[in-house]
């Protein structure tokens, strides 16, 4: 606690420097704040005392101060609390597969998956790319509107990470892009910084970039 000078003869308290200390929590701010009144009140001129108004609104603040700090605590625990729940109700992911939004597929023997979503029936275009983003191959036929699948088959296309798009054919030559999904087995469950997090394809996921829960094919 910073004294910063006096007021007649009684010390004041430089009340910023109690307040930007955030390592502070709400029992060592009520600390600070009785060593502040039980200074003022050992130095306060007799003659001319502090008034009792002066006083009490320190008082109301401080308490008002501790009480938010108290909230600020109270609130922390929670989240934490949360945070362990949801990672124990989420372990049960591990070893299944997870759908998930992105662009991303993998060919396996000349085999690779393309997961998308159609708004509404019709005609679409799905592109695949190689890692370079050079242009390797594309189909265009109809769908019905809903989570859709395709699969490229390709004995000359090497085993590796592709992406790829998916366009809907509008009336008139227009397109719409599609929502696209990627796949992966999760192999284990994190609690980072910004909350329960999957271990998906060598990285992590977010669980509200989910889309389904697959159980695991051999």
């Amino acid at each position: 606690m910073e004294v910063n000078g006096s007021y007649g003869n009684v010390p004041t308290v430089n009340e910023k420097s109690i307040y930007a200390d955030d390592s502070k929590d709400a029992d060592q701010l009520q600390i600070d704040f009785l060593t502040m009144l039980t200074a003022q009140l050992e130095y306060q001129d007799p003659m001319d005392p502090v008034e009792n108004t002066e006083f009490t609104a320190q008082m109301a603040q401080f308490s008002s101060l501790s009480e938010q700090q108290k909230g600020n605590e109270l609130l922390q625990e929670l989240i934490s609390s949360q945070n362990v729940n949801q990672l124990n109700q989420v372990v049960s992911y591990i070893g299944n597969q997870v759908v998930f939004e992105g662009n991303k597929t993998t060919s396996t023997n000349g085999q690779a998956t393309t997961r998308f979503k159609m708004p509404e029936a019709g005609t679409a275009e799905i592109s695949l790319y190689d890692q370079g983003g050079n242009y390797v191959d594309s189909v265009t036929q109809s769908f019905s509107k809903g989570d859709q699948s395709y699969q490229f088959n390709d004995d000359s296309m090497a085993d590796g990470q592709y992406t790829f798009s998916v366009s809907m054919l509008q009336e008139g030559g227009g397109v719409v892009a599609a929502k696209t999904y990627e796949s992966g087995k999760v192999t284990g469950v994190v609690n980072g910084d910004t909350g329960v997090q999957l271990e998906v394809n060598g990285s992590t996921i977010s669980l509200d970039n989910v889309h389904r829960v697959e159980q695991q094919t051999s």
